[in-house]
């Protein structure tokens, strides 16, 4: 019985230890967390980029972010921040904004079908083993 009722008060320690339920995903926390990584206050073009990630990711994921969602989004809108092209795009208006919605979409599909293609040369591998 002993057993039990420890098993059960280490599971239940370890499911909050893990769990992840991030209480605020807001845009403003994503500012506060890319100004942390680009170590400088956040630009008004870099709003922009942040902005255009944050949403996207955010229909990605319905709005029920995840740890790892929401350090990926941290993480495309740092690298956004630091290209040339997305900071020239987010300067140019509504055609800018419109070239960065590509940008991302596109940077996102490149690294799914990269995954892809990956997983399917590994399989295709342990096939001609």
């Amino acid at each position: 019985m002993k057993r039990i009722i420890l098993s059960i008060f280490i599971f239940a320690i370890l499911t909050q230890v893990f769990a992840y339920n991030r209480k605020n995903t807001s845009v403003e926390q994503m500012y506060l967390e890319v100004s942390e990584c680009l170590d400088h206050e956040i630009e008004k073009y870099e709003q922009n980029i942040i902005d255009t990630t944050y949403l996207y990711y955010y229909k990605q994921c319905g709005g029920k972010w995840n740890k790892t969602v929401w350090n990926e989004a941290v993480s495309k809108s740092v690298d956004f921040c630091n290209d040339k092209a997305a900071v020239t795009a987010s300067k140019a208006g509504d055609f800018g904004e419109k070239f960065l919605q590509a940008l991302i979409v596109t940077t996102e599909d490149v690294w799914h079908g990269f995954n892809n293609w990956l997983d399917n040369k590994s399989r295709e591998y342990n096939k001609r083993k």
